[in-house]
């Protein structure tokens, strides 16, 4: 063998080598992945898709809300004016909700949510008001009116008072929400709400962030 063929057949051999090596290296990278992927497979963890895995509600009804153990129910208090009482009918008050926290022992929740001012009944005053006239001045005072009531709803909200009442099926419900409603007559009343309004609550509840 010549020194020619001896360069012409160490480069051949250089060559295989190299080709082997990458052919090994790829398998290797090749079977890396393969691992990874049964690791992970094996390994998978339950990801919450969306928040109703995490929340208790599952269906909101006229008279109840569904929960994934029991059901409850939403009630509004309605609120006084306590500077504008004097001190005795400030200490009736008082004892009469003592007298309603001393015997009502089952589960309720008390929350206060900000809701945007409702101006409804006043828009719908003056614009029938306005159907009524055609008096330039009069109309310019009812579109300033209408103005006010926009701002109102935009920049002002009205600080509201619910209670959550709690209990394991729809009669037991019932028979808590007469409870609480009579134990809270003489001090704080209790009123129903409209299926529209409860959304609204839970829906604030879970966004504080986020305006209605």
């Amino acid at each position: 063998m010549n020194q020619e063929d001896k360069v012409t057949y160490g480069e051949s051999n250089n060559k295989q080598t190299k080709r082997r090596q990458w052919t090994t290296k790829i398998k290797r990278i090749l079977k890396m992945k393969q691992d990874d992927k049964t690791t992970s497979g094996k390994k998978k963890v339950k990801m919450l898709r969306q928040t109703p895995e995490i929340l208790p509600f599952v269906q909101i009804h006229n008279d109840h809300i569904l929960l994934k153990n029991g059901v409850m129910d939403i009630l509004q208090i309605q609120t006084k004016n306590i500077h504008a009482l004097n001190d005795t009918d400030l200490n009736v008050l008082l004892m009469n909700r003592t007298r309603f926290l001393r015997s009502y022992f089952r589960s309720y929740k008390e929350i206060i949510l900000n809701f945007p001012a409702n101006t409804e009944a006043q828009r719908t005053y003056w614009l029938k008001k306005r159907e009524q006239t055609t008096s330039p001045i009069r109309l310019e005072y009812i579109d300033q009116k209408l103005l006010e009531f926009d701002f109102l709803e935009r920049e002002r909200s009205n600080r509201e008072f619910f209670i959550f009442v709690y209990a394991d099926d729809k009669q037991e419900l019932t028979d808590r929400k007469n409870d609480a409603i009579q134990g809270m007559h003489q001090a704080f009343p209790l009123t129903e709400l409209t299926r529209t309004k409860k959304e609204q609550i839970l829906f604030l509840l879970n966004n504080q962030n986020t305006k209605l």
